[in-house]
């Protein structure tokens, strides 16, 4: 019984994670489709960048802080 709890456990995760993608790819194209349209598409990039580089910020400070605490395990 474990093995079939486990296989649908996979095959509602692969679900679950296809809905997302689907969901993800339609506001990409809609995106895609206000880009194209010219509607405030300077703007638009211009917030996008700043949201990607301050979420490169902390990415890059949470992996920082997560490699010392690695090399001070190591220790």
């Amino acid at each position: 019984m474990d093995v079939f709890a486990a296989l649908e456990e996979r095959v509602e995760k692969l679900i679950t994670g296809y809905k997302e993608l689907q969901s993800r790819l339609a506001a990409l194209e809609e995106e895609n489709r206000k880009l194209r349209s010219g509607d405030e598409a300077g703007s638009h990039l211009s917030e996008r960048i700043i949201q990607l580089e301050t979420e490169r910020s902390e990415i890059r400070a949470r992996l920082e802080k997560l490699l010392k605490n690695v090399a001070a395990l190591e220790l």
